[in-house]
């Protein structure tokens, strides 16, 4: 085996050859930037809405948002780090294309990360190579070309692992102390970090066990702790179950066939196939150029992050990339100069082939999956016409109203909720509101938006065929409630088309009071139903105020009595027995203001409610006296709680306030649960509930939760 020896003019060399690799891809980015227009996809463009949250906030002098910014629907909340540096694309007049620009200050941190970590191990020009094999792959590129925090994640995990490897098992301070800040910078722009840096787990629990490095271990994990900790301990509860909920996404069990062999298909496509191939036997041949004594961390690095992100039942190469530095660095030690130099070769081609698309991908057939060379994704100049739709529909909202509902009848990659919801917000309409399509489609939206054509990948458009068929039914409800104001052309030959809700001159009804001694329809069910519409308003298309009243209502699962309502500003169309003059249902369409007059719930009722919506839950107790009390199991745990209700008039709306938990016999500080202790419904309009809401009063007492 031939040994190291450094040499200065090599090494020179090599760094030279690092800024030139560097340089041309700043001068590639660039290049791409120039015709490149499209929309940003699905989460891109939520990643750029929350970065637009904390520009906003911070431009408006809101600071405390940069801690306690609310995270996005159905989202676990993200650490600030990556948003804030963000943020600064909003300077330019195209943010989207601008984030990118981001992704070349990660490309440099891990590039030069790489090559430090490959030198140490064999000092020569193939410390370059191996920079320009993995920084030239199409995984990385592909990430270099999208607004997501993939490529900052794998930069930060290779700086960590420089400074574990110069901390020579955290015996050297400047090692240890930069390994805790690097670790922190990590944890604070994504909470997956610390699945990439397992081994230095052990290497520190070892490193516990010997005086000469306790200390450092200890200063590393205090520097750390202090620097994530103020944020991790804002936002636990509400990341943890939440973390828990987006990992189930597309989920497939790891001991089934396909989710074995989900990332060495991927690896193949994001690596290149020779990469991969030769860098797998590389770490397998024991003759490696590489100083085992610490060598082995790279293969721990590689082969706990494929193991933990095979585990994960949401499975993507982008959450795989971080741990592939190591397997190209260490994979790359086995074979003779002559090779690694050919495999440059062939990566750069690629690479350049990559942005400027000369040849076609080529496909090579193989018994398990197709081999796939030289992919291509080049820049394409295209508009999707998101904003000349948002702003078609501020145009022609109520401006009395101060919420107008779009709902998007669409879910493609570049034509989607996300963003549209950033775009509505770049724009800064004070009244669009983007909603998605629910089991009644699109109640209380004054606009609907459909893609006609291809509604978006298969496995994300569930229950939007069905809707798309209710608004193109001629004969439906929805051709009677909504028409067409607006129609554009999309680069995929489909079209977008704008509905604006009708309004209507004659009363949707010929009569205006209707009883029924049993009612249901959908989540809805109802004994003793009495309604009274009321005057029909022409001029505005509403009944201007109408009582609802039933003895027993359930809605969504939840059992209410002597429920007493008033309506102001309603509007809404029937839908009828197919061949019928029965109507069955109602779709609401429009309201002002809800006024609760009475209604209560009892304990059982309430028992079975939340039973029924937190799954695990087992209540044996429910109390309900000045405050609501709660005992019983949660997922075999012994737990109880209590909780404040009140309604509160300014800000009007109903509030929720924990006020004690307990886990068995142990009271647990309420402080733990951040900002999850408060929760409080706005009785003003917006976006779930836009109209305004009145209650006179809430009272728990006697077992009941009763308003007045």
């Amino acid at each position: 085996m031939e040994e190291a020896r450094p040499s200065p003019r090599v090494l020179a060399l090599s760094l030279l050859g690092l800024a030139l690799f560097l340089a041309w891809q700043a001068l590639s980015l660039g290049a791409y930037l120039r015709v490149e227009s499209r929309p940003p996809a699905w989460d891109q463009a939520i990643h750029l809405d929350i970065a637009l949250d904390y520009s906003q906030a911070i431009t408006q002098g809101r600071w405390s948002d940069v801690m306690h910014l609310a995270p996005k629907s159905g989202m676990p909340p993200f650490p600030p780090f990556y948003h804030l540096l963000l943020r600064h694309a909003y300077s330019t007049s195209n943010p989207a294309n601008a984030a990118l620009w981001l992704n070349w200050f990660y490309l440099a941190v891990l590039c030069v990360s790489l090559f430090a970590l490959a030198w140490q191990f064999r000092p020569d020009e193939t410390a370059l190579l191996c920079v320009v094999l993995f920084a030239g792959s199409p995984a990385v590129q592909d990430m270099m070309h999208t607004q997501l925090i993939d490529l900052a994640m794998t930069a930060w995990t290779a700086a960590a692992y420089w400074a574990l490897l110069n901390s020579d098992e955290f015996k050297k301070w400047g090692g240890s102390l930069a390994f805790g800040v690097l670790f922190a910078v990590g944890m604070l722009h994504k909470w997956s970090f610390f699945s990439y840096l397992l081994p230095a787990a052990y290497m520190a629990v070892k490193a516990m066990g010997r005086p000469a490095s306790r200390l450092q271990v200890m200063a590393c994990g205090a520097l750390t702790l202090a620097l994530l900790g103020p944020w991790y301990w804002v936002h636990w509860p509400m990341l943890i179950p939440r973390l828990f909920q987006a990992s189930a996404d597309f989920a497939v069990p790891f001991w089934r066939s396909e989710a074995l062999l989900t990332y060495p298909g991927e690896m193949l496509d994001g690596l290149g196939p020779l990469v991969m191939i030769l860098s797998l036997i590389g770490i397998c041949v024991p003759q490696f150029r590489r100083d085992w004594q610490r060598g082995w961390l790279l293969v721990a690095w590689f082969v706990t992050s494929y193991v933990f992100w095979t585990i994960v039942p949401n499975r993507q190469m982008r959450f795989l990339l971080p741990g592939l530095p190591a397997l190209v660095a260490a994979g790359m030690g086995a074979w003779p100069r002559a090779v690694i130099w050919g495999l440059a070769a062939i990566q750069l081609f690629s690479l350049a082939n990559f942005t400027a698309g000369w040849i076609l991908p080529l496909r090579v057939p193989m018994p398990l999956r197709a081999m796939s060379f030289f992919p291509s994704q080049p820049p394409v100049r295209e508009d999707w016409r998101i904003a000349d739709i948002l702003l078609e529909a501020q145009k022609r909202s109520d401006p009395s109203r101060p919420v107008a509902n779009l709902t998007l009848v669409a879910n493609d990659t570049r034509f989607n909720g996300p963003n549209f919801t950033w775009m509505a917000k770049l724009l800064e309409l004070s009244r669009v509101r983007i909603r998605g399509v629910n089991s009644r489609l699109c109640e209380f939206a004054q606009f609907v938006v459909l893609k006609d054509g291809r509604l978006g990948p298969e496995g994300v458009i569930g229950g939007l065929p069905e809707a798309a068929q209710a608004i193109t039914d001629p004969s439906g409800w929805f051709a009677r409630a909504y028409a067409e104001v607006g129609r554009w052309p999309l680069p995929d030959g489909s079209s977008a088309v704008l509905y604006q809700q009708k309004r209507p001159v004659l009363a949707p009804f010929k009569g205006r009071k209707f009883q029924y001694q049993a009612y249901a329809a959908g989540p809805f069910e109802a004994a003793d139903l009495r309604i009274d519409l009321g005057d029909w308003n022409s001029e505005q298309g509403v009944y201007r105020s109408a009582r609802v009243s039933a003895g027993e209502v359930t809605l969504r699962g939840l059992r209410m009595t002597g429920v007493q309502i008033e309506l102001e500003g309603l509007r809404l169309v029937p839908m009828y027995e197919t061949g019928s003059d029965n109507w069955i249902d109602v779709r609401f369409l429009g309201l002002e203001k809800l006024r609760l007059r009475s209604l209560q719930v009892d304990a059982d009722a309430l028992r079975a409610f939340l039973e029924a919506r937190l799954r695990g839950l087992s209540l044996s107790t429910v109390e309900l006296d000045r405050t609501l009390k709660l005992r019983g199991q949660w997922r075999r745990l012994s737990v109880s709680a209590e909780l404040g209700a009140r309604i509160l008039k300014a800000p009007a709306g109903l509030s929720l306030e924990l006020l004690g938990v307990r886990l068995g016999a142990t009271p647990l500080p309420i402080s733990w649960v951040g900002s999850m202790r408060r929760y409080m419904h706005p009785f003003e309009p917006f976006p779930e509930t836009p109209f305004v809401i009145e209650a006179p009063g809430l009272t728990l007492a006697d077992g009941r939760l009763s308003i007045p």
